[in-house]
Formats: structure tokens, C-alpha cells, sequence
């Protein structure tokens, strides 16, 4: 099988292209690792001034049995169900949305959150964009 070089974008190239040009909105794409273990309210990414933070994708694993659920907001409405984890289970993997999508977004002005139901270790990373 051959590889035809104009029709690949490698890797290193994904992190530096705009999203506009290929149907993400206006903004470049953002990575943020996950470290979350206190009950409740966690931030993933800071709130952004008049700006909605929008995410592509989303990956969990938790050290041990835990419920979590994405927040626009700490303690604010829910962007997620509640998401039950447990020790020893694959985690939560939500693949980069469809192009010109995403899987959901903060209010204007607020954090993104991630509530947990205890104090477990749950990390991962969140690919997403601001605007």
C-alpha cells in the first residue's frame, strides 16, 4: 500500500492549523491534560472572557469506582449525564467529533467542570476549541 504525501497531514502539522480551515470554528485546537481527585468540582480548562469552550474530545480513566459528569460552570448546569467508573474498567473515550462538530460547550464565560462523586484519582486529556 502506498502513501500519497499531498492527501496525508502528518501529525505534527494537526497542532498548528487552524480550525477554520477545516471546520472547527475560528480557533486553533487546544489539548488539556486531566489530574482530578477531590469530590465535587474540578477545573479542566479556565473560563475564557465572552468565549464558549467547545469540545471535540474526551479521554477518562479512573483509579477506582467513581461517578463524574462535565459542567458548564463549577457546580453549574450539566453538559453530560452522570458517567459511573470503576477500578480497572477501559474509561470513558470520546473520539474527536465529526468535522464542523463538537460534543458539547460551556456557557459564554465559564469554566468547564468536571464534578466528581468522591475523591478518586481520574485522568485523561480534553481536545477542544475556544470561541
Amino acid at each position: 500500500m502506498s502513501v500519497d504525501a499531498n492527501k496525508v497531514m502528518p501529525v505534527a502539522a494537526f497542532s498548528t492549523i487552524e480550525f477554520s480551515t477545516i471546520g472547527y470554528g475560528s480557533g486553533d485546537v487546544l489539548r488539556a491534560a486531566i489530574s482530578a481527585a477531590g469530590n465535587g468540582d474540578n477545573t479542566v480548562v479556565a473560563a475564557v472572557a465572552t468565549k464558549k469552550i467547545k469540545v471535540l474530545g474526551v479521554v477518562l480513566k479512573a483509579a477506582g469506582a467513581v461517578n463524574v459528569r462535565f459542567e458548564s460552570g463549577a457546580s453549574g448546569t450539566a453538559l453530560t449525564g452522570v458517567m459511573s467508573m470503576f477500578a480497572n474498567d477501559p474509561g470513558v473515550v470520546v473520539p474527536i467529533a465529526p468535522m464542523g462538530e463538537h460534543w458539547f460547550e460551556t456557557a459564554a464565560g465559564a469554566l468547564l467542570n468536571l464534578e466528581l462523586s468522591g475523591a478518586v484519582q481520574v485522568s485523561g486529556f480534553i481536545v477542544y476549541y475556544v470561541e
